[in-house]
């Protein structure tokens, strides 16, 4: 009797240390289940009353893991668990050798308590297993649906430009074709009518008609370079963004060097609308919210990649705000967009008092190749 107290108080012991240890393991939502699986089943021999012939298994979904030398047994102890979603587990306990009979065959009563415990326990990390796993799976879905989206998007915007600036060109030719050439021909006929009314008295009108004639030919040709400047087109970016800094230079008072560097060669209308128009936008930023009075383009050719630089020594800002506050700097959030289409890439780099440079780089294709 002195003997049996001792025991069952050791054995109690063995049990609460294996619920207390599952408990720990259980805690640590981020390891592999089958990790965890297998570090449970390695404790729970040692918590029953014959640990020395004892073996576990544990089975989830497809997991399964068990201790050395586990096979299937006529003395076993078995829990199973399922979860709300439908998925079975159980837990096995067995003896390899025969043990003296106790309250559920060689197992005590306690022990089939200890085994339902574990797999409550077990169920309910499972569950919670289950619902991360379906969190995560939303997460990556949604992931991938935005980057998918905005992958649209970026390929939407650069599209839209492109559609934007054909349609600007064509604008922009009919007004030359048409309206440029009309005035022209509108011009000579008046000079033809000022000879022969020399003598009429319609002089001076005759003069306020030519010097409107004069403004609206000129207006008329600036027009069609602001629509879709034909340099782009006829003689090629550099000749284009050398046409640009004089506009800066003459209409907006902003001072715009330009420098090449390597030898310019023929790219894609895409390309070089692209990077007309960045530019252009990257000047117009300058002259909006830098401060400066000066600014620098830098056109960098070499073997397979092109490089365009927007400096300038203004204001500057943080970069980071380009994340918080897209509406301020729209100009620059979307041409980093644009050039993610184009397989480009855009750095950026500025600081309150330092001033911003903005470096656009693209691939070119191998001159060998083309």
């Amino acid at each position: 009797m002195n003997d049996a107290i001792p025991h069952k108080l050791k054995e109690r012991v063995k049990e609460l240390t294996a619920l207390h240890r599952t408990a720990r393991i259980l805690q640590d939502h981020g390891r592999p289940i089958a990790e965890v699986m297998q570090e449970i089943a390695d404790l729970l021999p040692g918590a029953w009353q014959y640990p020395e012939v004892a073996a576990a298994r544990i089975q989830f979904r497809d997991a399964q893991v068990q201790t050395e030398g586990f096979r299937e047994s006529p003395w076993f102890q078995r829990a199973e668990f399922h979860t709300r979603a439908g998925h079975g587990g159980e837990i096995t306990l067995v003896y390899l050798e025969e043990r003296a009979p106790a309250d559920e065959g060689p197992f005590l009563a306690e022990e089939r308590d200890l085994i339902d415990s574990l797999a409550k326990m077990l169920r309910s990390h499972m569950r919670h297993m289950l619902a991360d796993e379906a969190l995560r799976e939303a997460r990556d879905r949604f992931e991938a649906q935005v980057l998918e989206r905005t992958a649209d998007l970026r390929r939407l915007a650069s599209r839209l430009t492109l559609a934007e600036e054909r349609e600007r060109r064509r604008i922009a030719s009919d007004l030359h074709d048409h309206v440029g050439q009309a005035l022209a021909i509108i011009k000579m006929r008046v000079r033809e009518f000022q000879g022969n009314a020399v003598f009429g008295g319609f002089e001076e009108s005759i003069e306020e008609i030519m010097r409107l004639l004069d403004l609206t030919i000129r207006y008329a040709r600036d027009l069609t370079g602001v629509i879709s400047p034909p340099v782009l087109y006829e003689l090629g970016l550099e000749p284009a963004l050398d046409w640009l800094a004089e506009q800066f230079r003459e209409k907006r008072k902003l001072r715009v060097r330009l420098r090449t560097r390597g030898r310019s060669r023929e790219l894609p209308d895409e390309l070089a609308v692209m990077l007309f128009k960045s530019a252009s936008e990257l000047l117009l930023n300058c002259l909006k919210h830098s401060g400066a009075t000066k600014a620098s383009l830098e056109l960098r050719w070499e073997k397979n990649t092109l490089t365009l630089r927007v400096s300038d020594r203004g204001q500057g800002f943080d970069p980071e705000q380009l994340r918080s506050r897209i509406g301020d700097r729209f100009g620059l959030f979307s041409i980093r967009e644009r050039f993610r289409d184009l397989g480009g890439r855009v750095e950026i780099d500025a600081s309150p008092g330092g001033g911003c440079r903005v470096t656009l780089g693209v691939s070119l294709p191998n001159e060998e190749a083309s």
